[in-house]
């Protein structure tokens, strides 16, 4: 689905607007140590905050599965800052058809061990 892999490119390219057009007027973000970010514009405002740090990621894809007009995904991804690795984690987002548009509509982030080297020690 390149609605799905265009969420990494319009991320590190610093376009928040663009990542959060990929999600519903009701969807829910939740990041593991955050409380759950509801809705498309305060999500916009929270992948600007993460834009801001100059962070960027990579997604990877373990699962996928589509039934009609749900589906999902599962992997790892990957948290990098000038290059060096900050963070590892999992990921499951759950999409679904809306009008014939594929939006996100829960993308949940669980933050794995920490990394050795790194303030998250």
């Amino acid at each position: 689905m390149a609605r799905k892999e265009a969420w990494e490119a319009f991320f590190n390219r610093g376009d928040s607007a663009a990542v959060a057009d990929l999600y519903s007027q009701n969807a829910e973000l939740v990041m593991s140590g955050a409380p759950p970010i509801h809705g498309r514009q305060a999500i916009q405002a929270a992948v600007a905050q993460m834009v801001k740090s100059g962070v960027k990621v990579r997604i990877e894809v373990d699962r996928s599965v589509a039934a009609g007009d749900v589906a999902y995904f599962f992997g790892p991804y990957t948290v990098l800052q000038q290059q060096k690795v900050i963070e590892r984690g999992t990921y499951l987002e759950v999409w679904h058809r809306h009008h014939g548009q594929w939006l996100l509509d829960l993308d949940v982030n669980a933050t794995g061990a920490p990394i050795v080297g790194t303030s998250q020690q």
